[in-house]
């Protein structure tokens, strides 16, 4: 069994990674400064892991921390996420982005510990019609974007010059349970809890590859738990689906129809038309792949939501 310490361990990917780790037994801490994550996300799990209130720019708190609970595997998740805020401000972006990763990477280093599995994008990629391979070169669209591909770069620095053994993981479209950003799949199911049956969305024929958390959690943990799995992985499903496709799948589910209606606020001048993971490197280094279709992760967040019986 591993200590293992999560940055960002109370937000929502966070929330169902924690999960993962304390269930299969390992000791976990969780540092959160709760901005955007919430202890009650966390609360079935109260009293199996510990907990510190603090930044992740916090480099003594970090290195205190790490070597408190003699942490062995950092997953290094908290960041700002929601690109509207981060294009809002991108200051404060990269403060928490690129400096906490530095931060994290520095306490890292200042008390010899060296695996790190950390949460990147797959909105790096260009708009390729074929699935995404780690390969291609990667290029920033938005100041989040931007932040992430810094952050990757701090990481080979690390690697390369102070022998940080690192996995980055480039997370595709993340939905289900306890989301903590308004994107669209939250935005869809927040209007639809409401009772309304007309949705304000903005482009519709953009193609993204939609990962169930729990799929997510259980990537990123074999990851954190494969000492050769070193380098940049993606994390998706290979299937892509449009807006207007997801759309479509909540209205089977829900058996009533679903009207749409193009807000010109939410139209997005500049929006990729494709992004589908190709994820051979992961199947081939793990003997794993995700099992939740995009139908099946819909029916079980519609049910935690109790819009579903």
């Amino acid at each position: 069994m591993a200590n293992i310490l999560i940055t960002g361990g109370a937000g929502f990917i966070g929330r169902w990674l924690t999960k993962r780790c304390v269930e299969a037994g390992h000791a976990v801490c969780v540092v959160d400064n709760l901005t955007v994550g919430r202890l009650a996300n966390l609360a079935e799990l109260e009293g199996k892991f510990a907990f510190v209130h603090a930044d992740v720019r916090d480099t003594a708190t970090l290195a205190r921390v790490m070597q408190q609970y003699e942490a062995h595997l950092v997953f290094h998740l908290a960041a700002i996420h929601y690109i509207p805020y981060c294009e809002a401000h991108p200051l404060e972006t990269y403060e928490v982005n690129v400096q906490g990763t530095l931060s994290v990477l520095e306490a890292m280093r200042a008390v010899g510990v060296s695996r790190l599995v950390f949460a990147s994008t797959g909105a790096l990629y260009p708009s390729l019609a074929a699935p995404l391979r780690e390969e291609i070169g990667t290029e920033a669209h938005d100041i989040y974007g931007l932040s992430k591909q810094t952050c990757e770069l701090v990481i080979d620095y690390y690697q390369k010059r102070y022998g940080i053994q690192p996995t980055v993981v480039r997370l595709f479209n993340t939905y289900g349970p306890y989301e903590t950003n308004p994107h669209l799949l939250p935005h869809l199911l927040s209007v639809l809890k409401a009772g309304s049956r007309t949705v304000p969305l903005g482009n519709l024929q953009p193609k993204r590859d939609y990962i169930y958390v729990e799929d997510v959690a259980e990537g990123l943990y074999r990851l954190g738990m494969c000492d050769k799995a070193l380098g940049v992985y993606n994390l998706g499903t290979g299937t892509e689906y449009s807006v207007q496709e997801v759309v479509n799948l909540l209205s089977e589910l829900l058996g009533e129809p679903i009207q749409v209606i193009q807000d010109p606020a939410r139209v997005r001048p500049v929006d990729k038309l494709h992004q589908c993971a190709d994820i051979s490197k992961l199947q081939s280094v793990l003997g794993w792949e995700p099992r939740t279709s995009l139908r099946e992760g819909l029916r079980r967040w519609l049910r935690f939501e109790g819009m579903l019986r």
